[in-house]
This record gives C-alpha cells, sequence and structure tokens, in this order.
C-alpha cells in the first residue's frame, strides 16, 4: 500500500511540475507580449503600421484584393482615408486605422494609481476628440458616393474592451456622429458582411443577364419554329411537285413516246417489206 502511494505521489509530483512548467512559459509569453505591446504603443509610426498591418491581416484572410474590393492610401493626408472599401451599386466605405494610443501606453507603464487616473482619463478624452476629429472629414458624403457613416479601427481587442468598460457612453457618442468604433473581431465581421453582400450583389447581376439572353434565346427560338414552319410548308409544296413530276408528268411524257416508238416500229417494218 505504501508503495502504491509513493508512486502516485510521485506522479502527481511530476504532473504538477509539468502543469508549473507550462504555467510558467504562459506567464512568460505573456510577459513578452504586453512588451511589445507597449514598444509599438511608444512610437506613434509603428502604432500606425501596426493598425495597417492588422487590417491587411483581416482582408487578406476574407479574401479581399486590393484595387479591386478596396482601396489603401498610400500619401498622407488629412482628408485622406486609410482605407476605402468598393460596395455594391458603386457606393464606398471609407475607414481610419488611426487611433490615439499614447496616454493609454501611459497608463499601462504608470505604477502610481494618481498617475494611472490621470492618464486614463486622457486616454478617453483623446478617444472621443478623435471620434470628432473623424466626424468633420469628408469621410462621409453621400452626394459623392459614399455611405453614411465610416469606420474607426481600435487595434486591439483588450483596449476596445477597456474603453466599453470605462466610458460606457463612448459607443453612443461615436454613432450619433455616425462613426462605428471596429476592434479587429468587430472588423472582421463588418468586412465579411461585404464581401457577402458583394458576393450576393455580383450573383443577382449574373442572374439578371442570364434572364436577359433567356429572354433573347426565348424571342430567337420563337423566330426559328415561324421560319421552321415555314421553310417546312416549302418543302411540302416542293415535295408535291416534286411527286408530279415522278408521277403524272412522267405519265404524261411517256404516252406520247410510246406512241412516237410504236411509229417508228412500224416504219422499220414497211422498210423491211419493201426490200424484200
Amino acid at each position: 500500500q505504501m508503495n502504491n502511494d509513493l508512486k502516485n505521489l510521485s506522479e502527481n509530483t511530476v504532473a504538477l511540475k509539468s502543469q508549473m512548467e507550462e504555467s510558467r512559459k504562459q506567464v512568460g509569453e505573456l510577459s513578452d507580449t504586453t512588451i511589445q505591446l507597449r514598444q509599438i504603443l511608444s512610437s506613434s509610426q509603428a502604432r500606425g503600421q501596426w493598425g495597417e498591418r492588422m487590417v491587411e491581416d483581416i482582408l487578406n484572410f476574407i479574401g479581399l484584393s486590393e484595387g479591386i474590393n478596396y482601396d489603401k492610401q498610400t500619401q498622407s493626408g488629412k482628408d485622406r482615408p486609410d482605407f476605402t472599401f468598393f460596395l455594391p451599386d458603386k457606393k464606398r466605405l471609407n475607414m481610419d486605422v488611426k487611433f490615439p494610443l499614447n496616454h493609454y501606453e501611459k497608463y499601462l507603464s504608470s505604477e502610481i494609481e494618481a498617475e494611472k487616473k490621470v492618464e486614463k482619463k486622457a486616454f478617453l478624452q483623446d478617444v472621443r476628440n478623435r471620434i470628432k476629429e473623424v466626424s468633420k472629414r469628408t469621410y462621409i458624403d453621400p452626394a459623392g458616393g459614399t455611405v453614411d457613416y465610416v469606420l474607426l479601427f481600435i487595434p486591439n481587442e483588450s483596449i476596445y474592451s477597456f474603453l466599453n468598460q470605462e466610458d460606457v457612453s463612448l459607443i453612443d457618442f461615436s454613432l450619433e456622429k455616425k462613426i462605428i468604433l471596429c476592434s479587429p473581431i468587430t472588423l472582421y465581421a463588418v468586412l465579411s458582411l461585404i464581401r457577402q453582400a458583394i458576393s450576393n450583389f455580383s450573383m443577382e447581376k449574373k442572374a439578371g443577364e442570364m434572364q436577359g439572353y433567356v429572354g433573347i434565346f426565348k424571342q430567337q427560338w420563337v423566330e426559328y419554329l415561324s421560319q421552321m414552319k415555314k421553310f417546312q410548308g416549302t418543302l411540302d409544296t416542293l415535295n408535291n411537285h416534286f411527286d408530279k413530276l415522278v408521277s403524272t408528268r412522267k405519265n404524261q411524257l411517256e404516252k406520247p413516246m410510246g406512241k412516237i416508238l410504236d411509229l417508228q416500229l412500224g416504219q422499220k417494218e414497211n422498210n423491211s417489206e419493201k426490200i424484200e
């Protein structure tokens, strides 16, 4: 019994050690991810590139192609959206990926509660200011072919959750400005709907074209049957004439020909008698 207990204890110890090693590994990976996130957040250029890369990864995963389904802005400009998506009926949807994360980085790195509170408040205000700024641009121009809202990309799920938790009225505020805040998961859902809409529109367009061709085929088929009917009538007339040629006309020709042959035969017999 004691040997069994010792064996079980040894096995449990090995299992516990394995679990501890796995936990240590996960903590290390989480620490590395946090460090990388802080490094990204500390640079405005890195933040912009980070957001664009995330959007491009989502676009590639969904299967949208640059130049066909969307355009990416390559030149800086105040009224230039970072991405423009092409919708059915020649509509466009604009998206901005520049997001104010400077104070959020300071909030994460600060270890003093008072400083964290100040940085959090500043970050939340930056977000609202950013929403106001985007709403004043020409990203929304229904007369020019855009839909009546614009996307603002938040490149991290935890930041998106943080905003919803710390500023519960932020979503309503952004919607009043006709701006939809999108986390990576939310953007994936929106772009999936766009992809499906494009696919459905393409199918409807092809179905419409096919229906048009079916109409043309039906019209030509009716004309074909009409012409065939006329041709059949003409062919029947020709057959009747041909039958008359090979029957009635032939008989009518054979009668005098028989008489002629009889006369020729009689003439030959008379000539033979004279010679004798």
